[in-house]
């Protein structure tokens, strides 16, 4: 009973590895063709700063012109408004984005947002199983980096 029941756990919904892996990768690409997702981040690096592991929920979401950023801040700010502002949680619009493909496994997009408070140049790799990187540069903080994934 307890050989059925660790076979059983090699695959998952009657996939095999690869077809699994083949099916991340459809859906990695079809967010990004629609410029419909979302990168679950776990991992926050600010420059100049120790990489931390950060708690759930922290998430970096594109739905064609416009993001959501629900994301942790570490670093130096130039000019903030009173009261320290929004940091990096803020709806916004985005401009000139672009998406092209270095390697056959990792897509890299680009693209802008201001709001209020500061602009934002947004660079985006992921990876075709879903491991993304984002690097954010900001006119009036430090830039800061982050570590997550696609979540479908």
């Amino acid at each position: 009973m307890m050989v059925l029941s660790l076979a059983g756990c090699g695959t998952s919904n009657g996939l095999t590895k690869a077809e699994r892996e083949a099916q991340v990768t459809r859906q990695v690409q079809e967010g990004l063709d629609t410029r419909h997702y979302k990168i679950a981040v776990d991992w926050m690096k600010p420059l100049g700063g120790m990489p931390r592991h950060v708690s759930s929920n922290y998430e970096l979401e594109v739905n064609g012109d416009e993001i959501v950023s629900y994301l942790p801040y570490i670093g130096e700010a130039y000019r903030l408004p009173l009261g320290g502002g929004k940091g990096l949680n803020f709806t916004g619009k985005i401009e000139k984005y672009s998406i092209n493909y270095p390697t056959s496994n990792r897509s890299h997009i680009e693209f802008n947002v201001t709001n209020d408070e500061d602009s934002y140049h947004f660079r985006i790799d992921v990876f075709n199983n879903g491991k993304s990187i984002i690097d954010i540069i900001a006119r009036d903080r430090d830039a800061i980096s982050f570590d997550g994934e696609m979540v479908f």
